[in-house]
C-alpha cells in the first residue's frame, strides 16, 4: 500500500454542509468530526470530486466511453457499451454493477478525511494561522514546541509580534520562539506566509477558536416569479473561510493492483488538478470550494 500526504490550500470558503437544518445561532452548519467538533472534508466529498474530474481528465475517445459507462450505471442499463472492468477511471475509482450480469470491484484509491492543519484568524496584527504542536507532530516536524499554558501562544521569532496578540476575541500572552513547518510544503507559495505568520495554541482551545472564527452568511430564497427575496425563506449558514489549509492521505494500493498502479496513480494525480478547481462541497456556483492541492512529494 503506497500513500502520500495532501494538502488543499482553500482559495475560497468552504460549505461541506451537514445535511439537515439546526436549531441554533446558524441553519445550515458545516459537517464536523465527531470526537473533535472540527469542521473536516470527508473523504467521500473529495472521492466523488476525483471520481467526476478524472473522466474529464481522459483523452477524448476515452472520455467518451467514460461518460456513456457513468450514465449507463446511474441508470442501471441491462446492455452496457462495456464493462466496469474495461472503463479506466470505473478500475481505478472501483464499480458496482447493480444488473444480474454485472460484477463488482473495490477500487485501488483511497481518500481519507482532510482535517484543518492551519487556520487563519484575524488578530491586530493581521491574519495569522493557528495550528497545534500535535497537528506539527503528525506532518512530520521534529522538536516542536508547546504553549506552557492555555493562556500562552507560541509566535514565530521574526513575526513582529508584542507580548499579547488577539485571536478573534481572545487576547493572550505570547512567546517568540521557532516553529518548525514541513519542508516539502514550502515550494508552494502560499506556504512560505503560513510559515512566516504560523501560530501554536495548546490543543483545549484550537476547537474554540476554530468554530468561534468560522464565516457565518445570511441568504435568502429568491420569489422566481417577481425575481425578489421570499417572504420568510431568510436563512444563515457556516462556511470555513478562505485560506485555510487541510491535511489529508489519498492511499494506493498497489499491492492488490500492481498493473494499474502507474497509470492510476497518474490519473488521479490530473483529476485532482480539476477538482480542485471546479471546488468541493457545496456553493461552487455561487463562489464556494476551491481549492489548491499541494502534493507533499512535490506533485500540483
Amino acid at each position: 500500500m503506497k500513500q502520500e500526504t495532501i494538502f488543499f490550500y482553500a482559495l475560497d470558503p468552504t460549505h461541506i454542509g451537514a445535511g439537515g437544518y439546526r436549531l441554533g445561532r446558524v441553519d445550515n452548519t458545516v459537517l464536523r468530526d465527531a470526537g473533535s467538533q472540527l469542521p473536516k472534508i470527508p473523504g467521500s466529498s473529495i472521492s466523488g470530486a476525483c471520481r467526476s474530474a478524472a473522466i474529464y481528465s481522459l483523452p477524448e475517445a476515452e472520455r467518451e466511453r467514460a461518460i456513456r459507462y457513468a450514465r449507463e450505471t446511474n441508470q442501471q442499463v441491462k446492455e452496457r457499451g462495456h464493462r466496469g472492468k474495461e472503463d479506466p477511471v470505473a478500475r481505478i475509482f472501483g464499480f458496482a454493477e447493480g444488473d444480474d450480469e454485472g460484477s463488482s470491484r473495490i477500487g485501488m484509491v483511497s481518500f481519507r478525511d482532510a482535517h484543518i492543519f492551519a487556520f487563519p484568524v484575524s488578530t491586530m496584527n493581521g491574519p495569522r494561522w493557528v495550528t497545534t504542536a500535535p497537528l506539527l507532530q503528525e506532518a512530520g516536524c521534529r522538536d516542536v514546541p508547546r504553549p506552557d499554558n492555555e493562556m500562552q501562544i507560541l509566535v514565530q521569532e521574526k513575526a513582529n509580534t508584542g507580548s499579547r496578540l488577539n485571536l478573534g476575541w481572545l487576547l493572550l500572552n505570547t512567546r517568540a520562539v521557532g516553529i518548525p513547518f514541513p519542508e516539502k510544503l514550502l515550494r508552494h507559495d502560499p506556504m512560505n506566509q503560513i510559515q512566516r505568520q504560523l501560530i501554536v495554541v495548546d490543543e483545549n482551545l484550537f476547537a474554540s477558536i476554530v468554530n468561534a472564527n468560522l464565516e457565518v452568511r445570511t441568504s435568502v430564497s429568491i420569489d422566481f416569479e417577481t425575481g425578489a427575496g421570499k417572504d420568510g425563506a431568510l436563512f444563515t449558514y457556516e462556511a470555513v473561510p478562505r485560506g485555510t489549509l487541510y491535511q489529508s492521505i489519498v492511499c494506493f494500493d498497489d499491492d492488490r493492483y500492481p498493473e494499474e498502479a502507474e497509470s492510476g496513480i497518474a490519473l488521479v494525480k490530473r483529476a485532482m488538478i480539476l477538482a480542485t478547481q471546479l471546488g468541493f462541497g457545496g456553493m461552487t456556483t455561487r463562489g464556494f470550494g476551491r481549492m489548491q492541492a499541494c502534493w507533499e512529494n512535490g506533485d500540483d
